[in-house]
């Protein structure tokens, strides 16, 4: 391009009818108020996300993602924001476009900020974004025992690693899903133990036999469950051919003793 005069560089950028000159003489200009202004008057969206890129105000960079019509633009300004409350507010108004919401999480620093986006957003896959973001253990358990919704808390607990945390989980939370869920990623048989024949409810005592190999731990949930479905689960788990015989001769639970015969018939030898 010709040595222009800034003059000349500003009418250009803002009169010439080719879309495509206009853009690159906005690629020159560094003054915010006129940039600003191209925003607010050009009708192109390429001419107005070109203007963006040149802007360093969080202010002016939130107005524009607030305001323009053209969702590219709104991109463009959302990815160079980066004041966490700007992105927050981006990020939980529930009239934005699902990807600007997700672009603004992506640019969250702060893990306060990340916790209020899963408390205040409307959209549960914003919620997920936001809990992706956070690598914080204490943080993460934090929410998975305070937060109200169960999805948050399902959501929470897939990233936990702690298996004490966990457990603790499974120990305290009332709703029987969240604590099925915290159970499919434990893996200490111990635990799985004491969560299957303590817990209330069948499909969290199932969740946990599932995971469980001990032989012995198999055997006595066989003793003390009350529900069959669990029980089969249990049997189906054993490998010890000494106590599947034994329980092939109970006849207070004829089902599990039919199963157990054959188990032994297809592959285990009789002790």
């Amino acid at each position: 391009m010709e040595n222009l005069s800034p003059d000349a560089i500003k009418d250009n950028a803002m009169n010439h009818p080719d879309y495509l000159v206009r853009a690159d003489n906005v690629k020159l200009i560094t003054d915010e108020n006129i940039l600003s202004e191209i925003i607010g008057t050009d009708p192109d969206f390429y001419v107005r996300q070109t203007a963006v890129a040149n802007i360093t105000s969080e202010s002016l960079l939130e107005q524009v993602a607030k305001s323009d019509i053209d969702y590219y633009v709104r991109l463009a300004a959302v990815r160079k924001i980066t004041s966490n409350n700007i992105l927050f507010d981006i990020a939980t108004n529930p009239e934005e476009d699902y990807f600007i919401c997700k672009e603004a999480v992506a640019g969250i620093s702060s893990e306060e900020v990340l916790k209020r986006i899963i408390n205040d957003a409307s959209d549960k896959d914003i919620k997920s974004a936001a809990i992706e973001k956070i690598d914080n253990e204490e943080v993460l358990f934090d929410i998975a025992r305070t937060a109200a919704d169960f999805y948050v808390r399902t959501g929470v607990i897939r990233h936990l690693k702690s298996e004490e945390k966990l457990a603790d989980i499974t120990c305290n939370d009332e709703d029987y899903y969240v604590r099925a869920i915290a159970v499919q990623n434990i893996k200490n048989e111990e635990i799985l133990y004491k969560v299957a024949i303590n817990d209330e409810d069948y499909y969290v005592r199932k969740e946990a036999v599932q995971r469980i190999s001990d032989n012995k731990y198999l055997y006595d949930i066989i003793q003390r469950d009350e529900d069959a479905y669990v029980r089969r689960i249990a049997l189906e788990n054993i490998t010890d051919a000494g106590i599947l015989k034994e329980i092939s001769e109970k006849d207070n639970d004829r089902l599990l003793a039919r199963i157990a015969r054959q188990m032994l018939k297809d592959g285990f030898e009789e002790a």
